[in-house]
């Protein structure tokens, strides 16, 4: 208990750190909701940060320009006007739809436009705009069900519906088709290829999303759900309390509305969507190289730093010193015991908006400091495994403690630890895709970038599985042929 508290101490004390060096940098929630200052700081910081979630084609998807990726679509063209009525530059801060709200309650954005919808819950958070776009709600189903599904009445006796989380849609058929078995999905198309492999009979998604879906499959078909949303619609979220930025979106969507320019954003979108769609698989590969570089990045970094922070973190947990022992196993078992998802979402709303890290960064550092809390077990066995007259020898031949440890103990240790240590190296390369929550273009991102492209879910999957499976495997080869070699050396 005593790690805990003190870990719980340390962490507690970053928080309340990076929240009064933001007070002091940019005054935000709650100052700066009681002043209604957070347009004045815009214009005075010259950029609008807004934030989306792509992957929701032709609302916002991501597509490959120059190399780089780039997202874009009518919700990324309404931010651009946004941000060129308010006379600054639009920085995209893209994430998991889940995390939007989250990254703006810790100052992290200014808006969010990403097809949300006004609910209860949100509105005690942050404050919406009025429409920008109101659908009608359309069920994708396959064709051969036709005749049995034809709107929402054909669930009051049960059947299984495919939505998106945290979406208009999830809340629709919680509240208003209450006998269907809801079927969460984390995107759009994951909900689509569950429909496909019969684990949903239909998906409730916006009239524009379910026709470009169907479109795309013969074997689907877009239906009107029947469901009443006439009080629905997408609006642009903004920090609660800001009437002065809440009121230059209000008349920014107005005007768009009014003279057609929305309708224009879905079409730009919808050429921008032919555009990028390939007519061969093999010329999606951009993005998934592009996807696999930053993996590796990822991974490589985190290794390095996992490995120099797990070996100083296991020295401390062997120290004399009872105060080393502490931090160092606090700081192992609270990492050991808290998700990665959770570690990385914190790094980033917290250390990231505090000092303007970007997703990447952000990432990247929650992985590494994750990597080091195992890192460092796995070399505490090591080192432990060293039989004890190791050290008495070397110490009483006249090296110190460090040396010794560098030259004797660490290098027998390295030849039990390699496995477990190869193995941790393996684990990072997988577990990397978990940043795409955040916004990093790794391999993961990239995939659902392909699929919000294609409309396919199913393809693009079995090609990211190989691409992971290639670069483990690789790998798994390279640490078998240095352990064969350690092996050699102290044989």
């Amino acid at each position: 208990m005593l790690r805990i508290s003190v870990f719980m101490s340390l962490m507690l004390g970053l928080v309340g750190f990076k929240q009064e060096v933001w007070a002091e940098v940019s005054q935000t929630s709650p100052q700066v909701a009681e002043n209604d200052r957070l347009l004045e700081e815009i214009k005075e910081r010259g950029v609008l940060r807004f934030g989306t979630a792509s992957g929701y084609a032709p609302f916002e998807f991501t597509v490959l320009e120059n190399g780089k990726n780039k997202v874009v679509g009518s919700d990324i063209f309404l931010a651009q006007a946004i941000a060129d009525a308010i006379g600054v530059r639009l920085e995209i801060v893209d994430m998991e739809f889940g995390s939007l709200i989250p990254a703006m309650e810790s100052g992290s954005i200014d808006i969010i436009i990403a097809g949300m919808s006004y609910t209860p819950e949100r509105d005690k958070t942050v404050d919406f705009s009025h429409y920008y776009n109101q659908d009608n709600q359309f069920f994708v189903i396959k064709k051969k069900d036709q005749d049995r599904i034809t709107g929402a009445d054909a669930f009051k006796e049960g059947g299984k519906i495919g939505v998106s989380d945290n979406t208009l849609q999830a809340t629709l058929v919680s509240e208003k088709i209450p006998t269907a078995n809801k079927v969460t999905m984390r995107k759009s198309a994951d909900a689509i290829s569950a429909l496909i492999s019969g684990q949903v009979e239909a998906v409730l998604l916006d009239e524009s999303v379910a026709k470009a879906f169907a479109a795309e499959h013969e074997d689907l078909l877009a239906i009107p759900s029947g469901l009443d949303v006439s009080a629905d619609g997408k609006s642009v979220a903004v920090p609660d309390n800001q009437p002065q930025l809440l009121a230059v979106v209000n008349d920014t969507v107005d005007r768009l509305v009014e003279n057609g320019k929305m309708d224009e954003f879905l079409e730009q979108s919808y050429t921008l969507i032919r555009e990028n769609q390939k007519d061969s698989w093999l010329k999606y590969w951009p993005y998934f190289w592009d996807g696999i570089k930053v993996t590796v990045i990822i991974a490589t970094f985190a290794v390095a730093v996992g490995v120099v922070l797990g070996f100083f973190l296991a020295l401390m947990r062997l120290s004399d010193i009872k105060i080393l022992q502490v931090v160092a196993a606090s700081y192992v078992e609270f990492v050991r015991g808290t998700p990665m998802m959770v570690q990385v979402l914190f790094i980033f709303l917290s250390l990231g908006a505090t000092f303007s890290l970007s997703s990447l960064w952000s990432g990247m550092i929650a992985v590494a400091l994750n990597s080091g809390a195992y890192v460092c077990e796995i070399f505490r066995g090591g080192i432990k495994a060293v039989d004890k007259g190791q050290m008495e020898a070397a110490r009483s031949l006249g090296l110190s403690y460090w040396a010794t440890m560098r030259k004797v103990i660490f290098p027998q240790s390295l030849r039990s630890i390699w496995p477990s240590l190869g193995n941790e190296f393996i684990t990072l390369l997988k577990d990397s895709s978990i940043v795409s929550t955040i916004g990093v273009a790794e391999l993961t991102f990239q995939t659902r970038a392909v699929t919000s492209l294609t409309y396919k879910g199913i393809v693009p999957l079995v090609i990211a599985m190989l691409c992971y499976f290639i670069m483990t495997f690789l790998l798994s080869r390279g640490l078998s042929w240095y352990e064969k070699k350690i092996e050699k050396k102290f044989a």
